[in-house]
């Protein structure tokens, strides 16, 4: 009989957090589940301590590292569950992570995918992310990131995506619009997933609760290296070629090659952006590689336009509601409904 839950756990070397990661869930009070671990070629033993310390883990082994993309969906294609969860191997989960997530998502039939409360592990009373967010001039944004989570709780939320950190979703939502983008190898493809979700009709909520503390970037090893700037420059323009509404596709692309170069120039000036002064070929390249993309992008783009059910006002508004979505607006909520039930969307 298939699992409830399949979490999936993509690694590259990563066998100094596996440990923390795998004993957290052992410790779930949900018991419905399996963990797939997706090994993405690792040299550090990692294979080796799975299949020593946690012998019920199933181990997927690529020869090489596939990236999170291609690595995760490894993981997705072999997975039985109901609800697939996508989990970094950085993380530390709350012991009722997976009770509060199942419970939410069958309280709210029509959400298609759901984001974990994700805290950071240092510092356990600020955000991470409670959901993510793109904006017009190319930016994608972690709700409350940085921010002191209110003692007083939040309640269950619209988003545009889950971070992929630690996300659930509906696998008859992804039999149906696809898994992760394979071309992005890493950085966007959890935003281009939830992007592609809400234009098919699918929902996306925030999951108060559903706690789990992360480290981050401990395996590409932080998020200004020129690797990830490369990469994240071109998969920008790979999320506005396939998804956004083709009345805002001008807009988004003019404003988002405007911010890029606006950073590039202000990288001249001395003591400004050094990170980017540092990795100003990087950015070069991202905008080489996203042209060389464009034709892939436009085709993915044409396959899905059977499945977009979402006007270009509702793209506006999940937006806007996204943004809203920080401390300075959690007095102002929206009600809507949610299959047979209602939530207060803050």
């Amino acid at each position: 009989m298939a699992e409830k839950v399949s979490v999936v756990i993509p690694n590259w070397n990563g066998a100094s957090w596996l440990p923390l990661c795998l004993d957290s869930l052992q410790r779930q009070t949900f018991r419905d589940f399996k963990v797939y671990i997706v090994d993405n070629g690792s040299t550090d033993g990692s294979v080796e301590l799975i299949k020593t310390g946690y012998p019920d883990v199933a181990i997927i082994k690529n020869e090489k590292n596939l990236g999170f993309a291609g690595g995760i969906n490894c993981g997705f294609r072999v997975a039985t569950g109901d609800l697939i969860v996508a989990l970094n191997n950085d993380v530390e989960t709350d012991p009722d992570w997976l009770t509060v997530m199942v419970r939410t998502m069958d309280t709210y039939p029509h959400a298609g995918s759901g984001a974990s409360q994700l805290m950071d592990f240092r510092d356990r009373d600020i955000v991470d992310s409670l959901g993510d967010g793109f904006l017009p001039i190319g930016i994608s944004i972690k709700a409350w990131s940085g921010a002191n989570y209110p003692p007083q709780g939040l309640q269950v939320q619209e988003i545009q995506s889950p971070c992929a950190a630690a996300s659930v979703y509906r696998k008859s939502m992804l039999d149906r619009i696809g898994l992760f983008d394979e071309d992005f190898f890493a950085y966007m493809e959890d935003i281009d997933l939830g992007l592609r979700a809400q234009r098919a009709g699918y929902r996306s909520i925030f999951i108060p609760g559903a706690i789990v503390y992360h480290i981050g970037s401990a395996t590409s090893g932080g998020t200004a290296s020129a690797f990830s700037i490369r990469q994240t420059v071109t998969n920008t323009y790979q999320v506005i070629l396939k998804n956004v509404p083709l009345p805002l596709l001008p807009i988004y692309i003019v404003l988002t090659l405007a911010t890029h170069l606006f950073t590039l120039g202000a990288s001249f000036i001395p003591g400004k952006l050094d990170w980017v002064a540092k990795n100003r070929r990087s950015v070069g390249l991202g905008l080489i590689n996203a042209v060389r993309a464009i034709p892939s992008s436009l085709k993915k783009r044409n396959e899905m336009r059977s499945l977009r059910t979402q006007t270009t006002s509702g793209f506006i508004s999940m937006t806007r509601e996204t943004w809203r979505f920080r401390p300075s607006n959690m007095q102002q909520s929206t009600n809507i409904s949610s299959g047979n039930n209602s939530c207060n969307f803050r």
